[in-house]
C-alpha cells in the first residue's frame, strides 16, 4: 500500500515538474515565435504588393463580414478572412488591400495565404503561409506556374477547369490535385467577396 502511495506521489511530482518546464519553455519562446510569425506575415504582404512599403491594419467588424460572406456561400467552416491590411507606398499613397484567408478544405488540411488586390480591383497575386498538400501533386500550388494564374486578374469570382481555360475568370487546375485547386480557388473567391464588402463599406 505504501509503495502504491509512494509511486503516486512520484508520478504527481514528475507531472508537476514537467508542466512547469513546459510552461516555462512556452513563455520563453512566446515572444520569438510571435516576432517570427509577424515577420512571415510582412514578407507575405510584400510578395503580393511589391510596390508597397507600409502595411496598416484595416478596421472592420469581423462578425458583420462573416455574415456577409456566409450569405455569399463562404461559411467559416470552409473559408474565412483572418486579417485585412491596407497597402501604401513610402509616401503614404493608398495602393490597395492585402487579405489573409484560410480555406479549410485542402487535401492536407488548412491552406492559408495572402492575396493582394489593388485599388483598381486587379489581383496582384497570392502567397502561401500554410500549405501541407501532397508532395509533387498538391504542393505544385506553390509553384509559379499555378500561382501566377491569379496575377493581373480582375477581382471577380473565379472558377477552375480541368481542360484548357477559355475565359478570363478561369484557372487551370493542377493535374491530379483537384481538391487543392478547389480549396485555393475557393479561398481566393472568399477574399474577392470580402474585397467587395470593403469597397461597399468604403463607398
Amino acid at each position: 500500500m505504501k509503495e502504491i502511495i509512494l509511486n503516486s506521489v512520484k508520478l504527481c511530482v514528475i507531472t508537476l515538474i514537467a508542466g512547469i518546464l513546459l510552461g516555462t519553455v512556452y513563455e520563453v519562446t512566446k515572444e520569438p515565435r510571435e516576432k517570427q510569425q509577424e515577420k512571415s506575415k510582412r514578407e507575405a504582404y510584400a510578395k503580393v504588393f511589391k510596390d508597397a512599403t507600409l502595411f496598416e491594419e484595416f478596421d472592420y467588424d469581423d462578425k458583420v463580414l462573416s455574415e456577409y460572406l456566409a450569405d455569399k456561400g463562404y461559411k467559416k467552416s470552409t473559408a474565412s478572412i483572418n486579417e485585412i491590411v491596407t497597402a501604401k507606398s513610402s509616401a503614404g499613397e493608398f495602393l490597395g488591400y492585402v487579405l489573409t484567408v484560410t480555406d479549410k478544405e485542402g487535401y492536407g488540411g488548412e491552406i492559408k495565404f495572402t492575396i493582394g488586390i489593388k485599388k483598381d480591383g486587379i489581383i496582384n497575386g497570392i502567397s502561401f503561409l500554410t500549405l501541407a498538400e501532397t508532395a509533387g501533386v498538391g504542393m505544385k500550388a506553390d509553384e509559379s506556374k499555378f500561382k501566377n494564374q491569379f496575377s493581373e486578374l480582375p477581382a471577380k469570382e473565379l472558377e477552375y477547369t480541368k481542360t484548357a481555360k477559355t475565359a478570363e475568370n478561369q484557372i487551370d487546375a493542377i493535374s491530379g490535385a483537384t481538391v487543392t485547386t478547389n480549396a485555393v480557388t475557393n479561398g481566393v473567391n472568399c477574399a474577392i467577396a470580402a474585397y467587395d464588402y470593403i469597397i461597399g463599406k468604403e463607398s
